[in-house]
């Protein structure tokens, strides 16, 4: 009551006495002058509310009857200035009063005297209003301070995912923000995060010898307090040291502040649970070497807070890390594959090209002339030698094009179309089949690698000729939609079809197709490669199939006004 007291007259606090009593009012005033205060009386007939205005007191005095004649004008002048809410009002009651307050003039007064007034009494009860009105305020005030720090810790937590930098922002951020001398945070070992310790020590309290920092050792002892404190969505209190006091309901002292030289400190200190969902994974201790320390309610709100942001960014930290060292085992195993595939293809090129070239000496005829029955099992040879080759490009082709990404550039699809239509009208005629191209006059453009376009083309086109029977046709269309922004190329055959189930696996790497009778030749790369390329290139490709009637395949890619170029 002292500190009240003290507290409220410290500045000569102003108060604003009002009373219908001239007489009264003076009265009054004389004895809060005496008491060291400043006073401004509020004549009777004058307006109250722009005297409270114009001389924003720290306490209003006002008599019974007044109070009762301006009650039902009050919400609407608190609406009007909230401001005025939280001013403290003693209401001063009329000599022989015996009656009760009116409940509507009640519910706005702080406290009142009784008549008849005794200097003591108003001064005590004075003193105690702005006293309270000033605690408030300086609450109120450090709440305000107490949820920027927070937030600014929960703004550098949620701007990294590296869990160090995390708990080396959080530690010294809730450690000033709380006044405290030392924070530890004992993270357990769980399958969403890492084990780790660490505590912080004011550097402002140069005396002070840092914490150790709880081990993973401990976390066997902490994790049932952790537990019980989740469970109750409560935190705890704790002394520890030659000079504390237990007192009853305090959490048991933790094993790693009774070793070492924490053992010889008296600490006293709040508990709290980090964790997410159904389970805590860690506790925060926040302690002080002067007096006991206790979370008020903004404080114990704004901390779990803060803490629930600490554990979501932990738990994201560590599926980042997780994702991350996947990322990098997928990277070597791709690059380990592309290693290999390279040197198969080189070891395999060498010999192959070596065979092909001694095949053609021999066939015609540099190494003398040969039976028809040799020269006919080399030309199956020789045949073989090539398909073999051509499976060495493809897998080449697949394996490029799943580990580089096309450079793009402007690639005219009717120039391109014509020029592979050119080249296949020999292979084709070699079978007796007919080759259709339908292109418009006028170029349409597509952004992409020229390179790997006209391959992807050309291994559909290749299929195309090669699954049609003599006497069949093939047909290359390309349909301009520049309402869609798109075109549509389309490779049309009459050759053997494919069986429904295997369409949907056509595009499979090494997935070989089969009829009742047969498997379709080929190693199952190409159509794979073919996709690869295209989805490369923001496009996508189709099949329609019917055996015995023919295959379409539609190829869809964005127009370069559509596309990005690169």
């Amino acid at each position: 009551m002292e500190q009240d007291e003290a507290a409220g007259n410290d500045g000569g606090a102003l108060a604003v006495v009002v009373s219908a009593s001239a007489q009264d009012g003076a009265a009054v005033d004389r004895v809060l002058t005496e008491g060291g205060y400043r006073v401004r009386t509020v004549a009777p007939g004058a307006s109250v509310l722009d005297a409270v205005l114009d001389a924003a007191p720290d306490l209003l005095l006002v008599d019974l009857p007044t109070a009762v004649d301006h009650v039902d004008s009050l919400p609407d002048v608190l609406t009007r200035h909230p401001a005025l809410a939280s001013l403290p009002v003693i209401l001063l009651l009329p000599e022989n009063w015996s009656g009760e307050v009116p409940e509507a003039v009640g519910r706005y007064a702080s406290d009142v005297v009784f008549p008849p007034v005794q200097p003591a009494e108003l001064l005590h009860r004075t003193h105690a209003a702005i006293a309270r009105r000033r605690r408030h305020r300086a609450q109120r005030a450090s709440a305000v301070r107490l949820r920027e720090d927070m937030r600014a810790i929960s703004a550098r937590i949620r701007a990294t995912n590296d869990p160090a930098v995390m708990i080396e922002a959080f530690l010294p951020g809730v450690g000033r923000a709380l006044g405290a001398h030392h924070v530890a945070l004992q993270v357990f070992h769980d399958e969403r995060v890492a084990a780790h310790g660490s505590s912080w020590t004011d550097p402002a309290e140069g005396a002070r010898a840092p914490l150790a920092a709880p081990r993973r050792e401990h976390q066997e002892g902490a994790l049932p307090l952790a537990l019980a404190l989740w469970e109750d969505s409560a935190t705890g209190t704790f002394s520890a040291g030659p000079g504390a006091v237990p007192h009853t309901g305090e959490v048991p002292v933790p094993g790693w502040l009774q070793e070492g030289d924490a053992g010889r400190r008296t600490l006293h200190g709040v508990v709290a649970a980090l964790g997410e969902g159904d389970t805590p994974f860690g506790l925060l201790w926040i302690m002080s070497e002067e007096q006991p320390q206790a979370f008020s309610g903004v404080e114990g709100a704004l901390t779990q807070h803060v803490l629930g942001n600490l554990a979501h960014g932990l738990i994201q930290a560590q599926l980042i890390s997780r994702q991350q060292q996947a990322v990098r085992k997928l990277q070597a195993l791709d690059q380990a594959r592309s290693d290999f595939v390279g040197t198969v293809n080189h070891e395999l090129r060498t010999p192959l090209a070596s065979i092909a070239g001694y095949l053609e000496m021999i066939l015609d005829g540099v190494g003398g002339e040969l039976p028809p029955e040799a020269s006919t099992m080399l030309q199956a040879v020789e045949r073989n030698t090539a398909k073999l080759s051509g499976l060495i490009e493809n897998i080449s082709a697949l394996s490029s094009r799943e580990s580089e990404a096309p450079e793009h550039g402007p690639v005219d699809l009717v120039h391109l179309l014509s020029e592979l239509a050119g080249r296949a009208v020999s292979e084709a005629a070699a079978g007796r089949i007919v080759i259709e191209c339908t292109v418009p006059d006028h170029p349409v453009t597509v952004s992409g690698d020229r390179g790997q376009l006209s391959a992807a083309l050309a291994i559909v086109l290749s299929n195309a000729i090669k699954f049609t029977r003599e006497e069949g046709s093939v047909s290359i269309g390309l349909a301009h939609e520049p309402d869609h922004g798109r075109v549509v190329v389309v490779v049309r055959d009459t050759g053997i079809g494919i069986p429904e189930e295997d369409v949907p696996r056509l595009f499979d790497a090494f997935h070989r197709a089969a009829t009742a009778d047969r498997a379709l030749p080929g190693a199952g790369v190409g159509l794979s490669a073919a996709k690869k390329t295209v989805e490369a290139h923001r496009g996508s490709i189709t099949v329609e199939s019917t055996l015995d009637v023919g295959t379409a395949v539609a190829i869809t890619l964005p127009l370069l006004e559509h596309a990005a170029v690169g």
